[in-house]
């Protein structure tokens, strides 16, 4: 049987080819193909030749290997890291009752007198501790997204640390450094001392640093994403992934 990927056609094993009727008419003279020899040429083929098996240290094959691998370690960490940025980003930006910056009743009991005293404040240590973070899940992001092979991912990364950028100065007022590798760097002493309202325009509301770097690290993980889901290679299972819009999908099915 042969197969024509480069032109996107199986005529000798489908018919006239993967466009034309032939491709899905034949199926039914092959259904054998499922449990037949080329399956288990594929699958015994792949055992043999998984990524973590590979030992070369050689850059060219590492990239190889990132791109044609199953599941893409390299762009799952990238998503990952991105979706928990994410995640961070949202805890700060919240509203309403589930926001850090609404103000709440506390008492407190005095231990000599026993007098309680109720007051209405913000909860300083819950919020430092969403900010350390958040900063902590930047870092981590940028980091994975900048050593990406993906260009996309790359350029989605540098996107955000270049928006990062525009907001330095307000960063700065709440004890928050942009180092020379891009990551954050967070003066405790500092932050703890911000002006509330400063930290609720950096980190709170839909024009916040927060938010707006929640929307880049979206794009990064979508990135990630697709980068992954078009990776061309036969699959563990023998199937083919590929990025012409998955003409072949009907045929893998049938594997």
């Amino acid at each position: 049987m042969a197969f024509n990927f480069g032109g996107y056609g199986m005529s000798g094993l489908f018919g006239r080819n993967s466009y034309g009727s032939g491709f899905y008419g034949s199926f039914g003279n092959y259904a054998s193909i499922r449990s037949g020899t080329y399956k288990k040429l594929l699958n015994s083929y792949y055992s043999k030749t998984k990524p973590s098996q590979t030992t070369t240290s050689d850059k060219k094959t590492d990239v190889w290997n990132q791109r044609y691998s199953y599941t893409n370690p390299a762009l799952t960490s990238v998503k990952k890291e991105a979706d928990e940025l994410t995640a961070s980003a949202r805890a700060l930006t919240a509203q309403g009752s589930n926001s850090l910056f609404k103000e709440k009743y506390t008492t407190t009991t005095d231990a000599e007198t026993g007098v309680k005293t109720t007051t209405k404040g913000y909860d300083r240590d819950a919020i430092e501790k969403a900010v350390n973070s958040f900063v902590s899940e930047y870092n981590s992001a940028v980091k994975a997204g900048r050593d990406s092979t993906n260009s996309n991912v790359a350029r989605n990364t540098a996107y955000m640390t270049q928006q990062t950028g525009i907001y330095a100065r307000s960063l700065s007022d709440v004890g928050i450094s942009i180092e020379k590798d891009n990551t954050l760097s967070v003066d405790t002493d500092k932050l703890k001392s911000a002006n509330i309202d400063t930290l609720k325009r950096v980190f709170n509301g839909a024009t916040s640093f927060a938010a707006q770097t929640a929307n880049r690290s979206g794009s990064i993980s979508q990135a990630a994403s697709r980068a992954a889901s078009t990776a061309s290679t036969y699959n563990r299972t023998g199937n083919y992934n590929n990025f012409y819009n998955n003409y072949y999908s009907a045929y893998n099915w049938y594997f």
